[in-house]
C-alpha cells in the first residue's frame, strides 16, 4: 500500500534593513533536513528557525548561516594580497528556509540579532508565522509581492 511522501514547506523571505517579511511559501514533496538539537536559549547568537507545537515548545530547529548579508569578501588586486570584508552597498535581499510540514506544528519562528550589523548580539524572535497560513500561501518565490506578514517582535 503506497504512502504519501513526506512534505516540506519552502519559505522565501525578503529583507530590507531590519525588516523581514514572507514573500512565498510552497509545499513540496521532499524530506527536509534533520532537526538540530540545540538549547532554545535567549543567550544564543546567530540566526535560527524553529517549528513550535501547540504548547509552544520547539519540535524542529535549524540554524541559518548568515541569511542577511551585510558584507562580502573582497580580494586585493595584488598577488598574495589580503582578503578583506567590505560592507555591501545594498541592505536588501532574499533567503529561503526549508521546514518539514509536521502535523503537530502550529507556528514558525525566526530568531536572530535585532541588528544584522551586530551578529554577536543575543538572538531574539524576529518573526512568527502561523503554519496553517504558510500551508495555504501560494505566492511564487521571488515575486516580490508579500504573501503574508508575520508578527514582528
Amino acid at each position: 500500500m503506497p504512502t504519501d511522501p513526506p512534505y516540506a514547506l519552502r519559505l522565501t523571505f525578503a529583507w530590507r534593513g531590519t525588516q523581514i517579511s514572507l514573500v512565498g511559501s510552497e509545499r513540496i514533496a521532499m524530506i527536509a533536513p534533520a532537526s538540530i538539537d540545540a538549547p532554545d536559549d535567549v543567550a544564543t547568537t546567530g540566526y535560527a528557525f524553529a517549528l513550535l507545537g501547540v504548547d509552544g515548545r520547539v519540535i524542529y530547529r535549524r540554524p541559518l548561516h548568515s541569511p542577511i548579508r551585510i558584507d562580502a569578501e573582497a580580494y586585493s588586486p595584488d598577488r598574495g594580497g589580503a582578503i578583506e570584508r567590505v560592507p555591501l552597498a545594498s541592505r536588501e535581499g532574499q533567503f529561503t528556509a526549508l521546514v518539514p510540514d509536521l502535523p503537530d506544528a502550529r507556528a514558525f519562528r525566526l530568531s536572530g540579532p535585532a541588528d544584522p550589523g551586530r551578529p554577536d548580539e543575543p538572538a531574539r524572535e524576529l518573526l512568527r508565522l502561523d503554519i496553517d497560513t504558510l500551508r495555504r500561501s501560494k505566492q511564487p518565490p521571488g515575486s516580490g509581492v508579500p504573501a503574508g506578514r508575520g508578527t514582528k517582535r
